[in-house]
This record gives structure tokens, sequence and C-alpha cells, in this order.
């Protein structure tokens, strides 16, 4: 390879890296948004004009009015000063203005990329676009979910904000694995090695625990019952199946929606354990064993950090730190499914 393709790929390689970065930083900063209750304090969706926070005194009195028009400020933050309205609108005005900055940062070097002909196939070319695609589709989504909490409710839907959470972690799985096959190399021919299944099964079992974990932060259900192993001194909550049909429970129920999130690390935890045993036996290649052994210390960690959050009755800090440990195990369980797909890659 010349010295021109190699500067092109690193070039590619390094925008499509501070991408994923940046849906990282997004995906932090929602999630302090969430904690924080600050998602519903900007009302209105001004693409182009709401880049900039309020600048002057008339606009803040502005938005301010706005907002103590909505269901939120009459039945949970009524008589909030100024001063207090400021920082819930940072976090939601940071987190938006980071969605317009991923989206530039993402759509001008492409273009770029496009025209100049630094796209290596078409395959590629049509994969980053559909990128572009997921990415447009994110924001709009993200409206969708804020509409939901400004009609008499205080809260955005759980399963809008599940949604919202979850398109943003498939967008950045999207785009690394795409950066992972720049990384690695791919094959067709190559087979994949026999713990793939393990590796998609342990893949899905942590997407799962993720909407889990949505829908208990969006229902704030763990706050109650902080207490561990048992839930007050129970192992299933005695409140748990209040609702008819039974099934709404695991979605609406706050302490249903614990317990299965709960219950999902449990298994998350075991069947992780196992995939990792397995993967060390099959393969000696280091290659494989650092990635391996990276998701068993995240995957540890993550439950460990679940436990406190509970316990601690969810502490900002330690919440932020467990979405964290979310995001950070699915990048490595996705860096070991790449590994167990293209187990010959170069």
């Amino acid at each position: 390879m010349n010295s021109t393709k190699v500067k092109t790929k690193n070039s590619v390689l390094i925008w499509l890296g501070s991408v994923c970065a940046l849906v990282y930083l997004m995906v932090l900063v929602g999630g302090i948004t969430r904690l924080t209750d600050s998602g519903l304090s900007m009302v209105e969706w001004r693409p182009i004009m709401g880049a900039l926070p309020p600048m002057s005194a008339e606009e803040w009195d502005r938005v301010f009015q706005l907002y103590r028009t909505s269901s939120e400020y009459k039945l949970a933050n009524a008589g909030m000063s100024l001063g207090e309205f400021k920082l819930i609108f940072f976090w939601e005005w940071f987190h938006r203005a980071l969605g317009r900055l991923v989206g530039l940062v993402y759509f001008i070097p492409l273009v770029y990329f496009q025209f100049r002909g630094r796209l290596s196939s078409r395959s590629l070319s049509l994969k980053l676009w559909i990128g572009l695609i997921l990415g447009g589709s994110q924001g709009v989504l993200g409206w969708y979910m804020v509409q939901s909490g400004l009609v008499d409710r205080v809260d955005v839907s759980h399963f809008r904000l599940a949604a919202h959470l979850c398109l943003a972690l498939a967008i950045f799985c999207y785009l690394y694995w795409i950066l992972l096959d720049l990384i690695r190399g791919t094959s067709k021919s190559t087979s994949p090695s026999s713990l793939l299944p393990y590796s998609i099964s342990f893949l899905a079992l942590l997407s799962l625990q993720i909407v889990w974990g949505a829908f208990t932060a969006g229902l704030k259900a763990g706050y109650g019952h902080n207490t561990f192993p048992d839930m007050s001194g129970r192992f299933f909550p005695a409140e748990g199946l209040l609702l008819e049909p039974t099934w709404l429970n695991f979605f609406q129920t706050h302490a249903t929606v614990q317990f299965t999130h709960r219950t999902l690390g449990w298994s998350l935890l075991l069947c992780g354990i196992v995939l990792i045993v397995k993967t060390i036996k099959y393969s000696k290649q280091m290659s494989v064993r650092g990635p391996v052994l990276l998701t068993l210390s995240l995957l540890c960690l993550q439950f460990l950090l679940g436990v406190g959050v509970i316990v601690l009755k969810v502490p900002l800090e330690l919440a932020v730190l467990h979405q964290s440990g979310a995001f950070f195990l699915l990048f490595a369980t996705i860096t070991l499914t790449h590994l167990h797909r293209y187990p010959k890659s170069v």
C-alpha cells in the first residue's frame, strides 16, 4: 500500500474514531440530562436558531416563560427560580448542541471523502451514508421523546427514552464495527470461530439489559428497594404484580422493572463468565485474550456499580459511572464479537 493510500485510510480511521468518541460523549451527557431532570427544560424544537443558548435577559425570560407553561413546571417545579432553571436548561442545551456537533463532524468529512474519492469501496460509501441517515433519525427520535413529557406528565415516556438510548448505542456499534473492519481487514471467506454464537448471545443479553436499564432510569425505579441482594427482605417485591395483565408489570411497575434489571444483571454476569472461560480455553492468541480480559473486568465492575447505585439510592456520580460502564462493556463486547467473526483477519 503506497503512502497516499495509507494517509487516506488513516484519515478515515481518525474521523470515524472521533465520531465514535463524540457519540459516547453524547450518551454520557444524555444520561446526566436525564438524571438531573433537565430533559424537558427546552419546550421548543429549533434545529437552527436553537444552536445558541439565550444571549440576553429578554431571551432568558422568554424561554423561562415557555417552560412555566409546561406540565413539569406546574406539577413538579412550581416556584423554580430563573437561576435554577438556567442549570437544567444548560444540560439539555448542551446535549442538543453536542448532537449538532456530531452531525457536522460526521457530515462534512463524509462529503469531502466521498467527492475526493477517498472511500475505498462503494460498499463502504453506502454504509457510511446509512450512518448519516441513522444519525438524523436520532435527532427526530429525541424530539419525539421530549414531546411525550410536555403533556400532563413530568417525565418523558420511558419507552421513548429507551428507544432514544438504544438507537444512540446502535449507531455507535454500527460505526465502530465499520471502524474495526477497516483496522483489521475482513474477508467473506474467513470462517467465524465456533464461539461466535456465544458472543452474539452475550451481546443480545447485554442489549436487553441496557433496555431495562433505560426503563429503570426512565421510571426512576432505582429509588425504591435499596437493599441487595434481596429487595426489602424479599426475593420478589411484594407490589410486583399489581397490574393486569401480569406481563405489564415487567414494563411499567417500578419494583418489577428493577427486579428484571437485577435479574438480567445476574444472568449477564454468569453468561459473561461462561463466554470468557470458553474464549480463553479456545484461543491462545493474545489478540483475543486482551479484549476478553477487558470484557471480564468491565463486566464485574459494571455489576458492582449497579449494586452501588441501588444501595446508595442513585447518587448522580455513581449513576453516571454506571451508564458509562454499560457503554464501555458494549464497546468491549463488540470488539470481542468482531474477533470471533473474523478470527484470521490481519
